[in-house]
């Protein structure tokens, strides 16, 4: 296994793999989005996705490892930032989105279950570089900035748009039912409660548990 996993044919073929992975994931939203009346309301919308955006993410990190720029500090926090907002991606998709569907398609498996697990197989076992550990915080910024953009920009500048576009999406106007102080019992209170008390020390254990089974996988395969 791990004489394999150094093999750069293999290292070549997996990365390939996840890149036109990442690729078919962005290509069949913007497929979707030429289905809708009006195209570009709905591409727009679309890239407002954190969902969209951490496949952006997997399929630049990867384009950037196969151009050889592994070795730039930017790739590797680009990288890590990847890992977190995908694995996101895939957990809120499955635990707090699932219920909200009707309809789970060919195009949802790809984005939020199909591409996750590749990418995090990429970044244990392929990806050789590595953080330390007490930037783990790194991975966070983007999250909290997705989250923060929602009240600032996105909902009082977008929301009538997105709710015409995705009208029979609960909650579009704030993208995801989560961010939607109207589905919490005490409204901003019960949001903030959620989001900021639950949600945040969540993903903040989360980030530095991933980062931690990354410094251990490391040592074992290239030490």
């Amino acid at each position: 296994m791990s004489r394999l996993l150094h093999d750069q044919k293999f290292i070549l073929f997996f990365s390939i793999l996840v890149l036109l992975f990442g690729i078919l994931g962005i290509s069949l939203e913007i497929a979707r989005a030429l289905y809708d009346d009006n195209f570009g309301a709905s591409l727009f919308v679309t890239f407002l996705y954190f969902t969209t955006q951490s496949n952006l993410l997997l399929t630049i990190t990867l384009l950037l490892f196969l151009l050889k720029k592994r070795h730039k500090k930017s790739l590797n926090y680009l990288a890590f930032i990847t890992l977190v907002n995908i694995t996101i991606t895939g957990i809120v998709f499955h635990v707090l989105l699932v219920p909200y569907m009707e309809k789970i398609g060919f195009i949802h498996h790809i984005l939020h279950t199909v591409n996750p697990i590749l990418y995090i197989l990429f970044y244990y076992f392929i990806y050789d570089k590595k953080l330390p550990l007490n930037k783990f915080w790194i991975a966070l910024i983007y999250p909290l900035v997705f989250m923060a953009s929602v009240y600032i920009l996105i909902e009082p500048l977008f929301g009538d748009l997105i709710e015409n576009t995705v009208p029979n999406f609960e909650s579009a106007r704030y993208v995801y039912p989560f961010l939607d102080p109207r589905n919490y019992e005490r409204e901003t209170l019960g949001l903030i409660a959620f989001n900021l008390g639950l949600l945040a020390p969540l993903f903040t254990l989360f980030s530095y548990l991933l980062l931690f089974l990354k410094q251990k996988i490391y040592h074992k395969l290239y030490k």
